[in-house]
């Protein structure tokens, strides 16, 4: 009996193979030297940056270097000066407000954080003695200051007032009773007599102001467009005396 064979077509061995090569070909056709890889793409960008960052550190230090001498020749200047000022021997409250340049030099900047205007635009109020003064003048970049309307003064005791008590929490002013068991043991019964007390720079008016009243928060004026919308005639920097009052009408 004969196969009948005509019908039966042969496996295309070849042609499957050619096929497989052609794909194998392909993917080696990838792999040539003239293609970019993304991979050294990443790399020279990291490179680029990284010598940015070099060159932004570099003129970083450099200006901070230069702005340290500045303020260290400032300091020592206003030392010098310091020798030839008077102050006047009549007592005033002060109103002292820190301005928004930076303290980098370790000398006026201990002297900030002595007298609590650790922040920008952080308000104390003080008794004009001499040694007050003394710092005051050598802050002269940093801060403004001068002598606080009596107006002024209660408007600010009234509305931005808080207390720090003998056990270290801030309170706000709730009551003559507070008052009184804060403070009765320097004659003040009452909020009143309380504000009287240290806008009249009485005995211990310093002390109190210093170690009791917690910085005013003026935070607000960080913000340049409120900065700017309320127009401030005068440069928030050094000694200003009853001209100060003209910054706190609009802060308040």
């Amino acid at each position: 009996m004969i196969k009948n064979t005509k019908n039966k077509q042969p496996k295309n061995k070849i042609g499957n193979n050619k096929i497989k090569r052609v794909k194998f070909r392909r993917i080696k056709k990838i792999k040539f030297k003239d293609e970019k890889i993304p991979v050294e793409k990443k790399i020279n960008k990291v490179k680029i940056k990284r010598s940015k960052k070099k060159l932004d550190t570099i003129y970083k230090k450099k200006e901070y270097k230069k702005k340290l001498e500045k303020q260290k020749d400032e300091f020592y200047n206003l030392q010098q000066q310091l020798k030839k000022q008077s102050f006047d021997n009549e007592k005033y409250c002060i109103f002292v407000l820190r301005n928004n340049v930076d303290c980098i030099y370790n000398a006026p900047r201990r002297i900030l954080q002595k007298l609590n205007l650790n922040n920008k635009y952080d308000g104390i109020l003080l008794i004009n003695t001499k040694k007050n003064m003394k710092n005051l003048f050598i802050l002269n970049p940093y801060i403004c200051y001068g002598y606080i309307k009596k107006y002024n003064f209660y408007n600010l005791m009234e509305k931005r007032l808080f207390i720090k008590d003998d056990n270290n929490q801030i309170k706000r002013i709730n009551g003559n009773k507070m008052i009184e068991n804060l403070f009765g043991k320097f004659g003040i019964f009452s909020f009143s007599s309380f504000c009287d007390y240290i806008f009249e720079c009485q005995e211990n008016a310093d002390i109190i102001a210093k170690k009791y009243i917690m910085p005013f928060d003026f935070s607000f004026l960080n913000n340049k467009m409120t900065f700017d919308f309320l127009q401030f005639k005068n440069e928030f920097k050094g000694f200003m005396k009853e001209e100060i009052n003209e910054i706190l009408e609009k802060i308040i």
